[in-house]
């Protein structure tokens, strides 16, 4: 099953928050349907496209169970949810990488390592591919047009183009005068798609099985895959890791971590040392880079049983995924997750794995080259960490070739460099110590105070700088294994304009599948003030779980869903005056 959970949702039933001003009224709650179902288990038919069940148990294996037809997987779930050892069954989400369409102009050099303000935009005059889309043709050199996003934020004087801002870079220069190189052996598994291991800049620089013996269709060091020398293909199950020009985005992504430097050729990777490696896991492929739950979980258990330390996540979904929760959760690893491209508020619209609250995660946001964020990069004040360099970023293609892609993909694997980078160097310093490091060093900017939890972008000089006073031995903070499992629907808010008027969407997800019921009042109130969904004005949802709102009066509005189990959520927000 592929189903994208990044499309467009039809036009949305139109109300008017007009008859909201009346203030909290009575409304029939939805009637409940049924005996609430087990916690860990989503058992309502409907929740599942294409009869695809991933089945998660005890000691962490997974399963797809696949049902041709929607009786026999009516029938079929709590057969799965009374098998001993069965700790959660979902359906099978798809994950998309988090690489933004866009073109780019040709780079003199790599703003992101040392940006000193002459970087602007020339059309037509770029030398390199330029990715509209990751998983298509590049448009060839000399072709770029510049989109109109890059219009917005343009400073005086700049011809209508963003121009850049020196000192907006992650001080790698700084960094690398106190980098000796490393005494630790660090590996970074790229969760993504395959890695162009031949090329030329990333050689030496790949993380080898050594216990595996290349082609002799055994598996020579018994962990279950049969000639794992470069890694494992969990997106079709095979051991290669790189098919061709759909690993572009993940070979892009691993020339940021650990390209060559003064090899004299091509880029500059972040981390130069032969201590750091990088792991192709390739969970995402096919024409559009998707990738299934079990493929991810897998290609994650795979990487932490082979020696990875940090693993880099530049994917995700509009989908909340208790099976990837736990497997994050129970990881002793570091995660580095791309915040997403849709420009969100993820405190209001959650994205997964990115608005997970581990303390082995952090979520990045893509910052341009003048010091603010990037139009797409989404947000949150609690979600998101930190900014790193996203826009613009030239990297190392299939073919030994180099193409430029922007997006919070981009974005995350810096951090993950620079992790790797520290892991590395200090010997002492435990990966709970390295995070405190990167978020405590952070590079300060106005453009992102309430943006980011920091308000700031990855400084790796000054963390390099602070590494050394910074080795604490903190241990991972216990997680709650149960935490998105047995949960509440989840609200999405989303504002925007058309013809002249101001709407608000509301969209309500619930992963466990017993949505009951959901509700609005004009004004400030808690969950108990909707008495279990018996007050309030019913929230009409169409098919998709959404409805769109005409916004006449501003002011505070409460929404409201309950789910069988009893499980409420409530959120509010303070409205501008609509015309």
């Amino acid at each position: 099953m592929r189903v994208s959970h990044h499309v467009k949702r039809p036009v949305c039933l139109l109300l008017s928050l007009l008859l909201l001003a009346q203030g909290m009224a009575l409304g029939a709650a939805a009637a409940d349907t049924g005996s609430v179902p087990a916690e860990t288990f989503i058992l309502d038919p409907a929740a599942y496209t294409g009869g695809e069940v991933l089945v998660l148990y005890e000691d962490g294996r997974t399963e797809v169970v696949v049902y041709e037809d929607a009786a026999s997987l009516e029938e079929g779930l709590p057969r799965l949810a009374r098998q001993e050892g069965v700790a959660l069954v979902q359906p099978n989400y798809t994950y998309t990488s988090t690489a933004l369409s866009t073109t780019d102009p040709l780079l003199a050099e790599q703003w992101a390592l040392y940006n000193d303000g002459s970087f602007q935009l020339e059309e037509q005059e770029n030398p390199y591919p330029v990715f509209n889309d990751p998983f298509a043709l590049p448009s060839a050199p000399w072709q770029w047009i510049a989109p109109w996003w890059m219009q917005s934020g343009a400073s005086a004087g700049s011809g209508g183009t963003v121009q850049a801002a020196a000192g907006v870079d992650i001080g790698v220069e700084e960094a690398w005068a106190l980098y000796d190189g490393g005494s630790r052996d660090v590996v970074v598994a790229l969760v993504d798609t395959g890695i162009d291991y031949t090329h030329a800049d990333l050689e030496g620089r790949i993380w080898v099985n050594e216990d595996e013996i290349p082609g002799n269709g055994v598996d020579d060091d018994g962990n279950g895959y049969i000639d794992d020398v470069y890694g494992w293909n969990f997106y079709s199950g095979s051991n290669q890791v790189y098919t061709g020009s759909e690993d572009s985005h993940g070979t892009h992504g691993a020339g940021t971590i650990a390209a060559h430097a003064d090899n004299g050729i091509g880029i500059a990777g972040i981390v130069r040392s032969d201590h750091v490696k990088v792991m192709a896991v390739k969970a995402l492929g096919g024409w559009d880079g998707s990738g299934s739950t079990a493929s991810i979980i897998r290609a994650i258990q795979y990487a932490e049983a082979n020696g990875a330390q940090i693993c880099n996540l530049s994917l995700g979904s509009s989908r909340n995924d208790p099976a990837l929760y736990r497997t994050i959760a129970a990881s002793d690893m570091l995660f580095v997750v791309a915040a997403g491209n849709d420009g969100a508020d993820l405190e209001l619209a959650p994205s997964y794995p990115a608005s997970y609250h581990l303390d082995n995660l952090i979520t990045v946001a893509n910052l341009r080259y003048d010091g603010s964020l990037d139009p797409t990069s989404s947000y949150g004040a609690s979600s998101v960490d930190l900014a790193a360099p996203g826009t613009h970023i030239l990297s190392t293609t299939p073919g030994d070739s180099y193409s430029y892609m922007t997006g919070t993909s981009m974005a995350a694997p810096m951090v993950s460099a620079a992790a790797a980078m520290l892991y590395s160097q200090f010997p002492d310093a435990t990966l709970a110590d390295v995070k405190d490091i990167l978020l405590s060093s952070v590079q300060k900017l106005d453009s992102l105070t309430g943006l980011t939890a920091t308000g700031g972008m990855l400084d790796l000089g000054a963390a390099m700088a602070s590494g050394a006073a910074a080795q604490k031995g903190r241990a991972w903070a216990e997680p709650d294994l149960t935490a998105y499992t047995d949960s509440p629907p989840i609200l999405s808010l989303s504002l925007f304009q058309w013809r002249g008027q101001q709407y608000l969407t509301v969209q309500v997800q619930d992963p466990d599948g017993d949505f009951r019921s959901a509700a609005y009042a004009a004004g400030t109130y808690t969950a108990a003030d909707f008495q279990g969904g018996a007050a309030g004005t019913p929230l009409p949802l169409n098919a998709w779980g959404s409805a769109t709102l005409l916004v006449r009066n501003g002011g505070p509005y409460t929404f409201y869903a309950v789910d069988r189990a009893g499980n409420e959520s409530v959120r509010t927000v303070d409205l501008p005056q609509g015309s």
